[in-house]
């Protein structure tokens, strides 16, 4: 927000002391003059003649203001704040018609400032899953769309080249990257699973499945979870086998035009204490289909859910840590809603 008001009236001050009586008043000699009453700095006086500054003076120093420069006389034999009783009918008026410029300014700073307060963005609603140090370093790591799919902009040596072109689950990614964001995440860092070099002690976030994430495929080995995803060939879809043997898969319709259509898939949500660094933890989020991966996205950062959701992994596990959820995500038209496990749970268990 401008503060024009606050400049004005800060820009009124130093005129008052630079121009108003045509002999200029150092700061320090302008808060001597003002300390007959009560002590004041030079420092004060730059603070109110400051636009970029909250500080400004009070009633009191308004009225020393209005009685000094009331009259050129005040500034000999040293600027001196007469009483106001002494003042004649010019310096009275003088008086007056200053004290009143003053005030009104003033009145106008504050009120600026306090508009700005009232429309200052509230702080980003608390989120129990996504509790971290917002200092911390919090990687996300994302899929990576197969060598022979890649447009030709994802290539280094293309000359429209694009970093952001070879990622996959694109949807997931950018929804959870400004989440992160909007939840107060400082150092944010992003990258594609074929990346080399990435720091696995830091937290870390993977999104998409072991097909295409190499570091999911890698976690999910090490967290040894009852629930396996199946990696399949491209254009087929990947799905999931619990530790009895059952197969979850996507439901995909065909409709009597002759087109097919997803209309459910499956998400898994883990959040795990990082093998890499007992110190930090690793997310997955995981489907069949992209849907499912969005869906994982949104079950604990949207927060029309996130909540109760949260209280449903409470309840079947008993914390919000070293665990996984594993529900149906509904597809309508191709729109992923934000998941409720309190009617698409599957399974919920700790890791």
């Amino acid at each position: 927000m401008a503060r024009n008001a606050r400049r004005q009236f800060a820009r009124r001050l130093r005129e008052l002391r630079e121009f108003e009586l045509g002999e200029k008043i150092t700061q320090e000699g302008l808060a001597a003059a003002f300390s007959a009453t009560r002590s004041l700095s030079g420092a004060a006086i730059s603070a109110w003649e400051n636009g970029d500054s909250d500080k400004r003076p009070s009633d009191e120093r308004l009225k020393q203001y209005a009685l000094l420069f009331s009259s050129p006389d005040n500034l000999h034999p040293k600027p001196t704040v007469p009483p106001e009783s002494s003042l004649d009918k010019q310096a009275r008026q003088r008086f007056v018609e200053l004290r009143r410029e003053l005030h009104r300014l003033r009145d106008e700073a504050d009120q600026e400032a306090r508009r700005e307060r009232s429309v200052a963005p509230a702080a980003a609603p608390r989120n129990e899953m996504w509790a971290h140090d917002r200092s911390d370093d919090i990687m996300v790591v994302t899929s990576e769309v197969a060598e022979d799919r890649l447009p030709e902009n994802a290539r280094p040596r293309n000359v429209n080249y694009s970093r952001l072109a070879r990622y996959g689950n694109i949807d997931a990614f950018f929804e959870l990257y400004v989440r992160l964001a909007a939840m107060g995440y400082q150092n944010r860092h992003h990258r594609s699973a074929n990346d080399r070099g990435i720091d696995l002690e830091q937290t870390l976030v993977l999104i998409g499945g072991p097909g295409r994430n190499r570091l999911t495929r890698n976690y999910l080995q090490l967290l040894d979870l009852p629930v396996r995803q199946q990696a399949a060939p491209f254009g087929k879809p990947e799905f999931f086998v619990t530790s009895d043997g059952e197969e979850l898969r996507p439901r995909v319709a065909d409709f009597a035009d002759g087109e097919q259509e997803l209309v459910e898939d499956i998400g898994l949500f883990v959040r795990a204490r990082n093998p890499a660094n007992p110190h930090t933890d690793v997310t997955i989020c995981t489907g069949c289909f992209t849907a499912g991966t969005l869906a994982a996205v949104r079950a604990f950062s949207n927060q029309d859910v996130a909540d109760a959701n949260i209280e449903v992994v409470k309840s079947k596990v008993g914390r919000i840590t070293d665990f996984f959820v594993l529900f149906r995500v509904p597809v309508v038209n191709g729109r992923v809603p934000a998941p409720r496990l309190s009617i698409s749970l599957l399974d919920a268990q700790p890791v």
